[in-house]
């Protein structure tokens, strides 16, 4: 029989041989927590995905299904879409339904997550910082994904979209462009699409199948609006599957945030800084395009 004597790290009581590390008070407490992606309760992982394929449509995906199944069928009978002008009071209904949809997506992604308050919210979404991703990357990143952008803009055809006819309605039009998306875009987005989504997807069929469907949703949701310009489609296919790739290397929803959070902050500050210039230059359209395409306006 061993002659060496152990005492508990937390409290100093001696401990018997067929004792762990801890005594069986600070046990308890020094018990390590159950893994951020494993749901408390038993159940079936369809369902938890079919729960986060609700929250991704309440956010917006409903609305664009809609909107696609009546273009379809006004074209089928009537041989085409028809040209829509876009007024001040369009774009103000439009940033206040994107708003709305940024609520109503948050509080359904807690109510799922949460299991209605019986889970914590942002440890069960992977919330926290990866040690490998530091500030300065996420800087760089999203730095690096505006040069793609602006690359883009001038290699592949691009059309005049929706955004150059919003930055010629006036400053209160950009404010508002520009505080949606730094203030609510970034964090309810990826709380849905990297969060929810991502987490039950990888849970089901794994990461490759994980970056490859949220990916996938991600522009699909964004697409429609800038359908025919060939450079605004492959930005935001990009940038979804950046944050995507991520969420997946890091494990964590945090890096995916702040990254997001840079890339449509530099964005608004420019648009905000050189409105005009943003909407005459060609050179400078992808950069600001950026910031509609991460809204999900129309």
């Amino acid at each position: 029989m061993s002659s060496i004597t152990t005492f508990c790290p937390s409290c100093g009581q001696a401990l018997g041989p067929e004792q762990g590390n801890f005594c069986p008070q600070c046990a308890i407490t020094f018990q390590p927590p159950s893994s951020p992606l494993q749901p408390v309760e038993s159940g079936s992982k369809w369902l938890d995905l079919l729960w986060a394929l609700i929250v991704w449509g309440v956010s917006g995906g409903f609305l664009l299904m809609l909107d696609l199944v009546f273009r379809l069928g006004y074209k089928l009978a009537y041989g085409g879409l028809p040209e829509v002008q876009v007024t001040k009071g369009v774009v103000i209904i439009s940033l206040a339904l994107t708003l709305i949809m940024h609520v109503v997506g948050f509080v359904a992604a807690w109510l799922v997550v949460t299991r209605i308050g019986r889970r914590p919210f942002w440890q069960s979404l992977g919330w926290g910082w990866a040690p490998q991703f530091k500030l300065v990357h996420a800087v760089g990143l999203a730095f690096l994904m505006i040069g793609v952008a602006v690359l883009l803009e001038n290699t592949l055809p691009h059309k005049e979209t929706d955004l150059e006819k919003f930055l010629k309605m006036g400053m209160s039009v950009r404010i508002m462009v520009a505080v949606l998306a730094v203030v609510t875009a970034p964090l309810i987005e990826e709380i849905v699409y990297r969060g929810v989504v991502y987490s039950s997807v990888e849970r089901l069929v794994g990461k490759g199948a994980a970056v490859a469907l949220v990916t996938l949703l991600f522009a699909l949701v964004h697409v429609p609006q800038y359908w025919g310009s060939v450079a605004a489609i492959t930005a935001i296919v990009s940038l979804s599957l950046v944050l995507t790739l991520l969420r997946a290397w890091t494990g964590k929803l945090l890096p995916c945030v702040v990254t997001h959070l840079v890339y449509n902050g530099v964005q608004a500050v420019v648009l905000l800084v050189a409105p005009e210039d943003a909407a005459k230059d060609q050179q400078n359209q992808a950069a600001f395009m950026a910031v509609l395409q991460c809204l999900g306006l129309s």
